[in-house]
């Protein structure tokens, strides 16, 4: 593959940057390839800025509310399955399903109307009701969403308030004791004013013995338009979820033998008395969009979001070596308090120079973290190991004994300023080039039985990205370049052993592609390398301390698209293939290692197909073998899934049916850790009846 990279060395790429789209934005989004932009704030949903996706010069994919219902999504990451490089991690019964979702081998960052999420995302992986669309871009992209995930960003569109009075309601019900309710309503208040709320409650068991699903997220937006110049707009949602923290199940007894028998899918190895996850979080954003005249607008956005948590969490280790049925553990309790507040100004507008258009984009951006932590650990001895096989707690009859262990306050205050240029340089070449400089504040204090201590320090990146697009003609485009990022969470509060701080990890792209752009036909094919690097490897000088000198790389290939051969008839189908690697370490064991959980190979397809009244849905998903974790002797066995469905829509009313896993396949997935997997969902079939009044969108 490196003649690729040769070839594609000048053809840097970044998130794309166009004025933004005259449209009608209190309309639903449609899927519609004049506002197809991934990762993008787009036209008046709070964004920075939309372009054609036949001139966006990276990879991305749309995923719009009518395919998640369609498909039967209950997750972020059951959506996810439609992206072939995507994997999804512990399914929604693991405690935070976002740890796990990649895309090209590399965590994920979500995005909420173009606005980085720091914990928010967190808290409900089933939150779907107020989402209009999930924008998946592929790569690291850092100059207008600052530090990100290295595999891609999931830039999430929320719902906006109509035109016209409409609303619907459904229920939703299935196997395992699903039960949720939704409720869709929105209406102008005024000529200028219109409200959009939406509710979903969930009661409902899942596959997992003694854990139940209780969730309630609520969101009410406002668009206000006093004007043709002014444009407002507040979107203030609220998430709750209530399970059980499920503990997973022993890599011995599920991927590898214990001698005895398989672990039991439904098994919980957690403490029933001692399980509670409570997490909620209240979220506000703000903009307002000012047309200055002259094709230049003025954007001050504004976020203020929390993130609550009470957990109460056992650890599955190792086997008792004499009895490789009986699983080691230990827990502890925690709560946490977080707070983050960011605000931005953004300038855009149009401008020529020697007869070149550019489309610029000026922004600033100030951020606010406090994050406070206390954690309280199970006295060592005080949980018993278990029997995976015939479980008995040990807190049936008593609460565990709990010792003060740590709590963390921090503080982490942000600062970046950022430009970017999106280049005609014809009609059908453009280039995109932007910069952004970062600078973190930052101060930690961590109390322990022992005292107090505290660190401090400041932390600045400069990020860059280059890209360009070339219509060739037919629908055909060519498409590469270059892009960074950076992450400051991995490395605050970690020096070296000389004691001076650790810079921030940086990631980067280089990507080839070809795209195609039809009425019926929509198609790429890329290839492209990524890298995580500056990661914090063993100090070969004093195994006590770390050095940054590790790199981890992904290179691979990607093809993905969507095709209407006739009315009625839509396929959607892509394959990934991933080389995942550990490319630079101090440990002579782990050079070239496999990278966990990224599988070389995997694939997508799905179709629906219109029989009168009645359509029918069917999907395929492969996911490969991959280790467990970098450089694991532990691997997780490939799976294939079958999904079959039917809906109908009779007048106002909507049936949508759909059995996942078809086969009751068994399989297991990664979230990070080296004794534990979770189990993939089973068999589950489960309905959705709706009803839709007043205007239809």
């Amino acid at each position: 593959m490196s003649s690729i990279w040769a070839a594609s060395a000048a053809m840097l790429c970044l998130a794309p940057v166009a004025q933004a789209q005259g449209r009608d934005d209190a309309r639903e989004p449609v899927r519609d390839d004049t506002i197809v932009v991934t990762g993008t704030k787009a036209g008046d949903f709070g964004a920075k800025s939309g372009i054609p996706i036949d001139r966006v010069p990276q990879s991305i994919q749309l995923l719009d509310e009518e395919e998640l219902i369609a498909r039967g999504v209950r997750s972020v990451g059951d959506a996810l399955r439609a992206v072939p490089s995507a994997n999804i991690g512990g399914s929604r019964v693991s405690r935070y399903q976002s740890f796990g979702l990649k895309i090209r081998g590399f965590v994920a960052d979500q995005m909420r109307n173009g606005i980085r999420q720091r914990y928010y995302e967190d808290v409900d992986a089933s939150a779907l009701s107020n989402i209009a669309r999930v924008e998946v871009l592929k790569g690291p992209s850092a100059v207008l969403y600052g530090q990100s995930g290295v595999g891609g960003i999931l830039s999430i569109i929320t719902k906006q308030p109509t035109d016209a009075a409409q609303g619907s309601v459904a229920l939703t019900g299935g196997m395992y004791g699903q039960k949720m309710a939704t409720v869709d309503l929105s209406t102008p208040v005024t000529d200028t004013l219109a409200i959009r709320l939406t509710v979903e409650v969930e009661r409902s068991g899942t596959s997992v013995d003694v854990q139940d699903m209780d969730r309630e997220n609520v969101a009410l937006t406002l668009a206000w338009r006093p004007s043709t110049s002014v444009s407002a707009h507040l979107v203030a949602e609220y998430v709750r979820r209530t399970t059980a923290n499920n503990p997973g199940l022993p890599v011995v007894g599920t991927v590898r033998g214990n001698g005895v028998a398989t672990v039991r899918r439904s098994a919980f190895l957690g403490e029933p008395n001692f399980t509670d996850l409570i997490a909620d979080a209240p979220l506000i954003q703000a903009w307002v969009a000012f047309d200055m005249g002259a094709g230049w607008a003025l954007t001050p956005r504004f976020q203020y979001s929390e993130f609550n948590t009470s957990l109460d969490q056992v650890r599955l280790l190792g086997p008792v070596s004499v009895q490789p049925t009986r699983i080691q553990r230990n827990g502890r309790r925690g709560r946490e308090a977080d707070r983050y507040m960011i605000g931005q100004l953004d300038l855009s507008g149009h401008a020529t120079t020697l007869g070149i258009d550019h489309s610029l984009l000026f922004g600033i951006e100030h951020s606010a973290e406090r994050p406070t932590f206390r954690q309280f650990d199970i006295v060592a001895g005080d949980i018993a190991p278990i029997d995976a096989l015939n479980p008995v707690y040990s807190y049936a009859t008593r609460q565990p004994r709990l010792a003060f262990s740590f709590f963390t306050q921090g503080k982490v205050d942000g600062f970046a300023a950022y430009a970017q240029d999106q280049i005609a340089l014809t009609d059908a070449w453009n280039v995109v080039a932007g910069v952004r400089h970062s600078v973190f504040d930052y101060e930690n204090l961590r109390t322990t039985p022992a005292g107090t201590t505290r660190d401090a320090d400041t932390i600045a990146n400069t990020t860059w990205q280059l890209g360009t697009t070339w219509r060739i003609g037919g629908g055909w485009s060519l498409f590469g370049g270059y892009n960074k990022g950076f992450d400051v969470d991995a490395v605050v509060g970690s020096r070296s052993r000389d004691g001076s701080p650790f810079r921030p990890e940086t990631s980067d792209q280089v990507e080839a592609g070809i795209r195609l752009t039809r009425d019926r036909l929509r198609a790429s094919l890329s290839a492209f390398r990524i890298r995580r690097n500056d990661v914090a490897v063993t100090d070969p000088a004093d195994v006590n301390f770390q050095v940054q000198e590790g790199q981890l790389q992904v290179q691979g290939v990607e093809v993905e698209g969507e095709w209407t051969p006739v009315d009625g008839w839509w396929l959607q189908g892509g394959y990934a293939y991933l080389d995942g690697r550990v490319t630079r370490t101090t440990t002579a064991a782990m050079r070239d290692a496999r990278l966990g959980d990224t599988p070389e190979h995997s694939a997508t397809a799905s179709t629906r197909v219109a029989l009168g009244p009645v359509e029918l849905r069917g999907g395929a998903y492969h996911v490969g073998a991959r280790r467990l974790v970098n450089g694991s002797p532990v691997t997780l066995d490939s799976y294939t899934l079958f999904d079959l469905g039917l809906g109908s829509e009779v007048g106002p009313v909507r049936i949508d049916a759909m059995l996942t896993n078809v086969g009751d396949a068994t399989y297991y997935t990664a979230n990070g850790g080296a004794n534990f997997v979770y189990p993939g969902d089973p068999r589950t079939l489960s309905v959705r009846v709706g009803y839709r009044f007043g205007a239809r969108s």
